[in-house]
């Protein structure tokens, strides 16, 4: 397992001064993190909710809510995620809620108690120019300087791991995968796939409504399994997976051991195929040091084993060394803080733009 490094340490403390205020923020399809150099630690659902009408309005004295507050009160709202599959949805509506989002996790920070703001923002490894500039227009009304970086970047930056590793970084929406090796990814570096956190969860839905006809199972439900339980061959449980729901309005306890252990594997084989292709397309001098060098990261590494399996399937390559972090959730943010207090201001614009 990796512990992370504090960002906070005195030798962490580079061109900082007091009256600025470092953020980093991952910005995630299902729950987004946010922390900052006066140690506010805070995550939100990526979720956004309005009134439905006037009467909605008056009842909760606000115009938006935000996370598990507008999930509380979501009979009462319209929802937006606006995020999906790693990126922005292509809606006006959606680019300006994802605006309202950032500036109220900025927020959460107490800016106005600080002359200065300087955030780093993670993105998804294959956002679109469209998407990053998006993301940094919306940061752009909050803070005086910005950054956008990819996540698997600012996780390997977290773990002071940026001397040629390739980041595993499974999210809700996508899986990015990176080569990190000293500098700034570039796009050829990095890639995305599609099975991810919330692909298990469909894949678990569908495993189980075949095993047991007329199941009746929401996306929530099976994201509260796999958090629970989840796991793969390489770590299968001393118990049975046994689990509460209903079949035809009749509640039962049923055995869900294989179909969860399917679902979490779904996404073993793909990684694996792009990770062979990540390294084999990199130069030939340092592909002994990516395989030993391989992170784990996101909340999908958070599957019991899914490490050891991904080494296991890459074990036709030579030696293997998958790391799992341990502080999945938080670790991206910590990452973009880290590199927001290390970078010189000087290097900001020239930074800023190449990473849009």
């Amino acid at each position: 397992m990796i512990h992370k490094g504090s960002c906070l340490g005195n030798e962490r403390r580079v061109n900082m001064a007091e009256d600025v205020l470092y953020i980093g923020v991952d910005l995630g399809t299902f729950r987004s993190v946010m922390v900052s150099s006066d140690s506010h630690e805070e995550e939100e659902l990526t979720v956004i909710g309005t009134p439905k009408d006037q009467i909605a309005k008056n009842f909760l004295k606000r115009d938006v809510l935000f996370g598990n507050e507008a999930l509380k009160n979501r009979l009462a709202l319209n929802l937006y995620r606006p995020l999906e599959l790693g990126v922005i949805k292509d809606t006006p509506e959606d680019r300006k809620f994802i605006a309202h989002f950032i500036t109220h996790l900025i927020n959460l920070a107490d800016p106005e108690d600080y002359d200065r703001v300087i955030a780093v923002i993670g993105a998804p490894a294959e956002a679109s120019h469209v998407d990053k500039t998006a993301i940094f227009d919306a940061a752009a009304g909050s803070v005086n300087a910005a950054m956008i970086i990819s996540e698997p970047f600012a996780v390997a930056y977290a773990l002071d791991m940026i001397e040629h590793s390739l980041v595993i970084d499974i999210g809700a929406g996508t899986t990015d995968l990176c080569r990190v090796y000293g500098t700034i990814p570039g796009p050829g570096d990095q890639m995305h796939i599609g099975e991810a956190g919330d692909s298990v969860d469909a894949n678990l839905i569908e495993e189980i409504q075949r095993k047991y006809n007329g199941a009746q199972i929401t996306k929530d439900m099976a994201r509260r399994w796999k958090e629970q339980y989840s796991f793969t061959s390489a770590a299968t449980p001393e118990e049975p997976v046994l689990v509460d729901f209903s079949i035809e309005g009749k509640a039962m306890k049923l055995d869900i051991t294989d179909c969860m252990q399917n679902a979490c594997e779904s996404v073993v084989d793909p990684i694996v195929e792009n990770v062979k292709l990540l390294i084999a397309q990199s130069n030939p001098e340092y592909h002994d040091q990516f395989r030993r060098n391989m992170i784990l990261a996101g909340g999908g590494s958070a599957i019991k084993g899914l490490g050891t399996l991904i080494e296991r399937r890459l074990s036709d390559m030579g030696e293997v060394t998958v790391h799992v972090v341990d502080d999945p959730v938080k670790l991206g943010a910590m990452g973009g803080l880290r590199l927001a207090m290390e970078v010189p201001e000087e290097m900001w614009s020239n930074l800023t733009l190449a990473s849009r």
